[in-house]
């Protein structure tokens, strides 16, 4: 209760008063401390040989808290009562300056300068015969190291002036793991008056880099006026608003000598929802393969068959995996047709992940949630094929986790960026065998953070067929998977999210993050990134909500947009209430250009974001008659719609979505808009490089 005695409380000393009392604030032992004879060890000792000094010790019972002060006025001198004496921590040679130490609890106060402190001596009185102090006391006022931390309190022996103190009892206040966006459990600041004279509180507040992470709720101190023995309590509320530790300063204004009781507060921020949504970069890894028998039977994929492939458990693809990240390849197909990928334990969708005509080899990126035992199914509506599956990656769908490593969220680009043409080096195609770096920088912050890029990536004036292969681009082997194919003189691009590096040998983008993307056969590469995946430690960042793939747009059918779409035309496709909400930023989709009547490109970006034009890069470019899919991730406006710009031509286009990105404020703070849409800002594109051999 307010006011009332703590049930350990005696009766206030009488007269004359031994007592220490010591406050430190400014470093990580801000406490408040006092140590009185008739309920403390206090530990009084004299000598004369230096200056009639008193050494004063006080602790609790069990040493639970000490602290330690000695006080030797000048050589050959004695105090005098009124005066203020300059101090400093050392006996030699400043033989003129008072000196004065006070250390405590295994800390020191090492002063900063020869008169670092003062000491105002308000009684003072000695035995002429042995030259032992009779009655002492005064109040003392130190830096400790640097002139914000100080210590300050007040002594007494044998004195019948009186004087103020407040308890703390502790230093830090430590809250330890904290869940992020939620209140923690309150806990009660004690304090405690143990002083002769009453101590008045004034205000408490909070201050310091993490102060939101803490509240005030609740405070029986402020405005009240304590005597001895009485005490009061502040209670603080931890909040959590990040990961990782947090720290602020709690203050109570008091009318002792201290001014007040100040104690620092720590958390340790964990995400509660553990990685749910988060992306892990995996190293490309061959799953399937059906002309070798990996995965499924050596034989190709029948007509109206449907190929279940087992991922859970493969390439290091967990069982906590909601969502995986496929690059999927057909080959050697006997007439024209598409794959249909899909969740296990679902009607197979009207959907197309990946289209094939005779002759053809090529692959796309297929992100597809995963079904109960951890599989998909691959349909096949067309001719016989071989089909190639590799996983580069997943989404969890959630593990508990506190201070260990979490998957990325993805950081959208609202506007796609180039980073790599090497039609623009001025060296020719790149030779076959040889790879190229294609790097970005934000900040060294952000750079640091990185750990995947989300590319488009485009072979184009290929001089025989070959294929490319995107990966951190370390110098260390390459992967045995592809990216993408391509035959001679074509133009092929496919959508892949590619771990990142520092790369080791980039010019002037050395060090900056990056990846490496290898060519086959001599071509030109083209890198335009869409966003990036982070170490789930920056705002803004989004999480992925996988869905069963569903079509939103099939122009053929007037479905999504009324027809083809025209040259230089660009179309709006907006996704359904039932896909997208006020939350979601950003899809991921597999955009399919349908027999364009001339070789086109077409170009997706988000639709009604302030300031954002369409981009110079590329996300199809389909060759006339041609039916082309390719994953796209891009970034939705305030009415969850984006566009899609044909070049050329009139070309039909299917939209199938198979989820979403989300924005989650107690996750990733932001001050984003709507409107505005909080994208990454756009990187500065790395310069070019010489080929390496791969």
């Amino acid at each position: 209760m307010v006011g009332a005695p703590a049930a350990s409380a005696a009766e206030p000393p009488a007269a004359p008063y031994t007592a220490l009392t010591a406050h430190f604030e400014g470093w990580d032992v801000d406490g408040s401390f006092s140590y009185e004879a008739s309920r403390n060890s206090v530990q009084v000792d004299q000598q004369t040989s230096n200056g009639y000094a008193l050494f004063m010790m006080g602790n609790t019972e069990g040493m639970q808290h000490w602290h330690h002060l000695d006080v030797s006025p000048p050589n050959g001198t004695r105090f005098e009562a009124g005066r203020s004496y300059p101090t400093t921590s050392s006996y030699s040679p400043l033989d003129s300056i008072t000196v004065f130490n006070i250390s405590g609890d295994g800390r020191g106060c090492s002063t900063a300068g020869p008169t670092s402190g003062t000491l105002n001596v308000r009684e003072a009185a000695y035995d002429d015969a042995t030259g032992r102090f009779t009655a002492f006391a005064a109040d003392y006022s130190v830096q400790c190291g640097s002139a914000d931390r100080t210590a300050k309190g007040e002594i007494r022996f044998q004195s019948g002036l009186g004087y103020r103190a407040t308890d703390s009892w502790d230093y830090q206040l430590r809250f330890g793991d904290q869940p992020w966006g939620r209140a923690g459990t309150p806990v009660e600041v004690p304090v405690e008056v143990n002083g002769t004279l009453p101590t008045t509180f004034g205000a408490a507040s909070l201050s310091g880099a993490n102060r939101t992470s803490f509240r005030i709720t609740g405070n029986t101190c402020s405005g009240k006026t304590l005597s001895y023995g009485q005490r009061c309590a502040v209670t603080v509320t931890p909040t959590a608003t990040g990961k990782g530790t947090q720290t602020a300063q709690l203050t109570l204004l008091e009318d002792s000598l201290g001014g007040n009781v100040r104690r620092l507060l720590t958390l340790e921020g964990y995400d509660a929802r553990g990685d749910k949504g988060t992306y892990y970069p995996l190293a490309p890894y061959r799953v399937l393969d059906t002309r070798s028998g990996q995965g499924a039977p050596a034989v190709a994929v029948g007509s109206g068959q449907t190929l279940r492939l087992q991922l859970t458990g493969q390439g290091g693809v967990p069982v906590e995996a909601s969502t995986v990240v496929l690059n999927v390849t057909a080959t050697e197909p006997g007439g024209t047709g598409h794959i249909s990928i899909y969740p296990t334990g679902v009607a197979r969708p009207t959907v197309s992940s990946l289209n094939y005509t005779p002759g053809w080899t090529g692959a796309n990126s297929v992100t597809v949630k995963v079904g109960a035992d951890g599989a998909v199914n691959l349909y096949n509506n067309g001719a016989p094929v071989h089909l190639i599956a590799d996983v580069n990656g997943y989404y969890s769908k959630g593990r508990t986790c506190c201070q260990g490593y979490l998957g990325g969220h993805y950081q959208p680009l609202a506007s796609p960026v180039r980073l790599t043409d090497t039609r623009e080096w001025g060296i020719g195609r790149v030779p076959a065998g040889y790879y190229i770096n294609a790097a970005a920088s934000w900040d060294s912050t952000t750079n640091y953070k990185i750990r995947a890029f989300a590319v488009n990536i485009t072979a184009t004036e290929t001089r025989s067929p070959g294929f490319l292969t995107a990966w951190n681009g370390s110098g260390q082997s390459l992967p045995n998977t592809s990216t993408l194919n391509y035959a001679t003189n074509t133009t092929a691009t496919n959508f892949a999210v590619v771990p990142s590096t520092p790369c080791s040998d980039c010019g002037g983008s050395t060090g900056w993050p990056s990846i490496g993307v290898y060519t086959s056969q001599d071509s030109h590469i083209i890198v335009d990134i869409v966003g990036f995946y982070d170490d789930a430690s920056l705002s803004g960042g989004l999480r992925f909500e996988p869905a069963v793939p569903s079509r939103i747009a099939d122009t053929r059918l007037g479905q999504g947009w009324p027809g083809a779409i025209g040259p230089a035309t660009t179309a709006t496709i907006v996704a359904p209430g039932s896909i997208a909400g006020p939350d979601t930023w950003a899809l991921a989709t597999n955009i399919t250009a349908v027999q364009p009547t001339a070789s086109t490109y077409l170009t997706v970006w988000p639709a009604g974001l302030d300031g954002v034009d369409r981009p110079e890069t590329s996300n199809l470019n389909p060759a006339a008659g041609a039916i082309v899919p390719n994953a796209v991730q891009t970034m939705i406006g305030p009415d969850y719609g984006f566009h899609v710009y044909n070049n050329s031509g009139r070309s039909h286009l299917l939209v199938d979505v198979v989820g979403s990105f989300y924005f989650d404020p107690m996750l990733s703070p932001s001050t984003a808009s709507m409107s505005t849409r909080g994208a990454v800002a756009a990187p500065e594109a790395g310069q070019p490089n010489r080929p390496k051999r791969g």
